[in-house]
């Protein structure tokens, strides 16, 4: 049986999801607490090479995703 789901990797772990799902989608299947905090900014999100995400990416095979909590707020400046 060929599954029609893609294999992305989130914060360590396997997730599927169908062709043309976005990393907000993931997110919201797979932890919505983390989903809500990257739509307010409290969370930030980086691909595998540690460059910033968006939650509208398209994921693609294999692609590779960490999402935290951020420890600062959107805009906020180092002192």
């Amino acid at each position: 049986m060929i599954s029609d789901l893609i294999p992305v990797f989130l914060n360590g772990h396997t997730c599927r999801v169908p062709p043309g799902a976005t990393l907000g989608q993931l997110l919201a299947q797979d932890d919505p607490a983390l989903a809500r905090a990257l739509e307010l900014g409290t969370a930030k999100a980086t691909d595998g090479r540690g460059i910033a995400a968006a939650a509208d990416v398209i994921l693609v095979p294999g692609a590779v995703f960490r999402v935290v909590h951020s420890a600062r707020p959107d805009g906020a400046a180092d002192a």
